[in-house]
């Protein structure tokens, strides 16, 4: 009986050892840095928030926590626009660096960090590539060298398909990692609905609980309440002067629900075409609703008045984190939708021509 006593005892201490398998440790020691808050900060919607925060002695901090499935961090400080990202996981991690160089700093002690730097590695090179064909090509269009321009723009765009194509290729071979969720969540952006479904459906179970597979399975509702046939999604925002508009008080025409940005030079080329639509059939029952991602006012009214956009213009100035964007699951720009005079999405992505002839064929 004894012997049965201790036993347990001992495997109830080892357990009580082992039991804490989900927390974390980051031990870091950056030379140079003075004493001061240090602050530890996660992913949400609203990007990376404040999550814990130390003060830092000597340059050396140390964050603990528990974690449940492996996430991407940011370590900012007070002082300091540089930060440090990781991938922080249930194990002690250590970070090296200076204070003149924190982008060197190396992060060891997390598997999925090394998965990172390894797909970041070849990632970074094709970036690097793709600077300098840019560079190439912004000194040819300078000199008038259209042959040039349009070489190093076609260079641009093959370089841009092979970076695409390496990403995809690294989710497929890293189903069950959190860097591949990272990774589909700053590509999605190129993906349609479909093609979103089958990225998010390889992945592994044991990484759903993740911050970036939840954001595209987010995305993903957003996709299917803006699909054609379906109705638009409500929202009230202010106008240029400050005045709130819905987008039920549009009821009643068809309505071309553009998604735009000033510093958006693809949008700002599409706007002459929008124009030319809207004089042409702004008396027969159709409008515009310009919907800005700006987050300066006096660019976002001077693209107005340039471009001529004589329609409704609403913004809350929050950038990629417009209300109504986001509602919708923008993630590029121009975006547009239009909606027939219930509210009803009858088209998505009209542009050139194709507007022109959805709206002869309407009216």
């Amino acid at each position: 009986m004894n012997k049965l006593v201790y036993l347990s005892l001992i495997i109830a201490v080892a357990v009580s050892c082992t039991d804490n398998t989900n927390t974390y440790k980051i031990q870091g020691s950056i030379e140079g840095l003075d004493n001061q808050n240090i602050y530890l900060q996660g992913p949400t919607d609203e990007g990376y928030q404040t999550i814990d925060s130390v003060k830092s002695e000597n340059g050396d901090f140390v964050f603990s926590g528990e974690i449940d499935v492996p996430t991407r961090h940011k370590i900012a400080f007070d002082n300091l626009d540089a930060e440090i990202s990781l991938f922080t996981e249930a194990s002690e991690i250590q970070i090296e660096g200076k204070i003149d160089s924190l982008k060197k700093t190396t992060v060891k002690g997390s598997e999925t960090q090394k998965i990172f730097e390894k797909y970041q590695k070849r990632f970074n090179q094709l970036k690097e590539q793709q600077k300098d064909i840019y560079y190439k090509y912004q000194e040819a269009k300078k000199q008038g060298n259209k042959d040039g321009a349009k070489l190093y723009e076609n260079q641009y765009r093959k370089l841009d398909s092979i970076r695409n194509s390496y990403s995809e290729n690294f989710i497929e071979k890293h189903p069950s990692s959190v860097v591949s969720a990272y990774i589909a969540n700053r590509i999605a952006y190129n993906y349609d609905l479909e093609k979103l479904k089958k990225t998010v459906n390889k992945f592994d179970p044991s990484i759903e609980p993740s911050y970036f597979v939840q954001r595209l399975k987010d995305q993903i509702d957003k996709l299917e309440s803006t699909q054609v046939g379906k109705k638009a999604p409500g929202f009230t925002m202010e106008n240029t002067e400050g005045e709130p508009v819905s987008l039920s008080d549009f009821r009643g025409q068809y309505v071309l629900l553009d998604f735009w940005a000033a510093w958006c030079s693809p949008c700002r080329a599409e706007n002459p075409n929008v124009v030319e639509a809207y004089k042409k059939y702004k008396d027969e029952g159709f409008t515009v609703l310009g919907v800005s991602l700006d987050r300066n006012k006096e660019n976002w009214l001077k693209a107005i008045e340039e471009d001529n956009l004589t329609w409704t213009h609403l913004s809350d100035l929050k950038g990629w984190n417009n209300k109504a964007s986001t509602k919708y699951g923008v993630r590029s720009i121009p975006q547009n939708y239009l909606l027939d005079e219930e509210g009803v999405i009858v088209a998505k992505n009209l542009r050139g021509e194709d507007l022109h002839n959805k709206l002869e064929e309407i009216f």
